[in-house]
């Protein structure tokens, strides 16, 4: 498996393949796609290149939004009990409320434009961004590298997913939820990862459910009646929570 994976860079972000680089990365694919015994290509390691090279070129913040957000989980989580890694790398918990910069997409009429702004968050959910997009400015007293540093900052931004505005709908019910999904994890015996439960909830927000009619769960939030469809939803899905 690993002459499969030599040389492919698989990380969160696409990567586009041009000029000589690219061209080698394409010879490296198999010539044609054959059906053999029922599955593409004719070995098991033309099938890993194959895959290789399209978890490289596509990045696997694409790739995850295919398939239910559980499958991905239970897959991750059977790797890390076979190889004995952890399921996600140890992080710094971030402080319960802080600000960052990211990048926001603004759709205007015909055109979509982007910016890099100021983003309130409360454990780890994006409640409010700035008004004004991010300047990279600071004073004397900041110290010589404050330039660079700042520029760190909107590097750090572009090499994040893209936050759209309607994350930031309905902060306050996302909020509500995110507390009352740790008093669950809390009162099921669970350790509570503030973190860790809003990635989880975020992916689970955005998710289309059968119990919803397609629906995502983030899509009823604006109502009353909604957040309370929502609210039995995770109720009844206590036993398979994280944590």
């Amino acid at each position: 498996m690993d002459d499969e994976i030599k040389g492919w860079s698989i990380g969160r972000q696409g990567q586009r393949w041009t000029g000589p680089e690219g061209l080698a990365k394409l010879e490296r694919l198999p010539g044609r796609l054959e059906l053999v015994n029922g599955k593409l290509c004719f070995s098991e390691a033309e099938r890993r290149t194959l895959l290789a090279g399209l978890l490289e070129n596509m990045g696997l913040d694409e790739v995850v939004q295919l398939g239910s957000v559980e499958d991905w989980l239970q897959a991750i989580a059977a790797r890390a009990a076979t190889t004995g890694q952890p399921s996600a790398p140890e992080t710094t918990e971030a402080p319960a409320k802080h600000w960052n910069c990211r990048v926001i997409e603004f759709p205007s009429g015909e055109e979509t434009w982007y910016a890099i702004h100021e983003v309130y968050y409360e454990h780890g959910t994006p409640i409010a961004y700035s008004e004004s997009p991010a300047v990279p400015g600071w004073t004397n007293e900041d110290g010589p590298q404050a330039g660079l540093n700042r520029l760190e900052k909107f590097k750090e931004a572009l090499s994040k997913p893209i936050l759209k505005t309607s994350d930031f709908d309905n902060a306050g019910a996302k909020a509500a939820l995110l507390d009352k999904l740790g008093r669950m994890i809390e009162d099921s015996g669970g350790v509570q990862d503030r973190a860790a439960l809003s990635a989880w909830l975020e992916a689970w927000l955005a998710e289309p459910l059968p119990a919803l009619n397609g629906a995502t769960p983030a899509q009823l939030l604006g109502s009353e009646e909604g957040r309370c469809q929502v609210e039995t939803l995770l109720e009844r899905m206590r036993g398979g929570l994280p944590g």
